[in-house]
Formats: C-alpha cells, sequence, structure tokens
C-alpha cells in the first residue's frame, strides 16, 4: 500500500512539474515574441489613406520658446506638405491625438497641430486635414493615433505618427502615418 501511495504522490508532482515548465514556456515564448520585434526603420515617408509619398526635404521655422513649425514636404512644387506645430519639451514622451491640451501647473497649454495641405489642381494648394489639440480652437483632433518626436530640432530628428485616423475637410475619415529620421534645416 505505501509503495501505491509513494508513486501516486511522485506522478502527481512529476504532472504539477510538467505542468509548471509548460505554462512557462508558453508565456516565455509570447512575451519573447513581442520583445524580439524591432522597433520599424524611419522610411521618410508620409502615408495618407494607404498611398506613401517620400519626404522631398524636411524644414522647420523657430517660433521661440522652443516652439517650431516643421514642414514635411512631399512634391518638387511644395504644394502637397504637412505642417507640425509642437514644442521641443515633448520630445520623448508620446503624444496621444485623440485629447485636446489640458493647462498646465503654469497655466499655459501644451498644443500639438498637424495640417495636411495638398495642390488644388489651380496652382495653389488648400488645407486637406486640420487638427489641433488646442482647446480653444473647434478644430477636430485625430479619432485614432499617437506621434512622438526624439533627438533634436538641430540634429538627427525622428519623427513618428502611428495609426492616424482622422476627419478631413472633406467630411470623411482618411488614414494618416509618417516616419521620419533626420536633419532638418532651418528656414
Amino acid at each position: 500500500m505505501r509503495t501505491k501511495k509513494f508513486f501516486a504522490s511522485a506522478a502527481k508532482a512529476a504532472f504539477a512539474l510538467a505542468a509548471a515548465m509548460m505554462m512557462s514556456t508558453a508565456f516565455t515564448s509570447c512575451s519573447k515574441d513581442n520583445d524580439d520585434k524591432p522597433e520599424p526603420k524611419f522610411t521618410n515617408t508620409v502615408t495618407i489613406d494607404g498611398v506613401e509619398k517620400p519626404i522631398v526635404k524636411a524644414e522647420y521655422d523657430p517660433e521661440g520658446d522652443g516652439n517650431y513649425r516643421i514642414y514635411l514636404v512631399l512634391s518638387a512644387d511644395e504644394k502637397e506638405q504637412v505642417v507640425l506645430h509642437i514644442n521641443e519639451d515633448v520630445f520623448g514622451t508620446p503624444i496621444k491625438l485623440t485629447e485636446k491640451a489640458k493647462k498646465n501647473a503654469d497655466n499655459f497649454y501644451f498644443n500639438w497641430t498637424i495640417d495636411y495641405y495638398k495642390s488644388n489642381g489651380e496652382g495653389g494648394y488648400t488645407r486637406f486635414i486640420e487638427a489641433s489639440g488646442n482647446p480653444e480652437q473647434s478644430v477636430p483632433v485625430f479619432n485614432t493615433g499617437t506621434i512622438e518626436y526624439a533627438g533634436s530640432i538641430n540634429d538627427t530628428l525622428n519623427i513618428r505618427l502611428r495609426n492616424g485616423r482622422v476627419k478631413g475637410k472633406d467630411g470623411k475619415e482618411h488614414t494618416l502615418t509618417i516616419s521620419y529620421s533626420g536633419k532638418i534645416t532651418g528656414l
């Protein structure tokens, strides 16, 4: 009888150990899959409604107090471009494009703006997408998306807008992503 109990006890312990090892392996495999995926490389493109467009020129205009207007030019005639307004204090921090800004301790707003301009076919251009985090403007925010700036305005600047979905001036939802890494020139 003692032998049967010993073998039954040993079998339970072996089964529990095997189950624990299998669970550990499963959890390790799952987390390893997520951790091993490298960050996608920067492509220096803007993708609008699934159409990828190369950034032909990147420039910035300092507006004072660490605020910048960044121009990502998508056409040789400069009539198609994305214009970004940002403050260098948020570099390295993902910004939720679905939210309006809130006042900080100094009673100031941090505002972001993302505009997309395209040719109007008559020799000029028009603002096709306009979105802003400024709560004092009636401009929409994005339905989904984040943007992150990293690096330096005076050296290499990385800009990544992910999963952007926003209503355009035509009343329809449009997708927008940005993948840029490089030097930008001042105006």
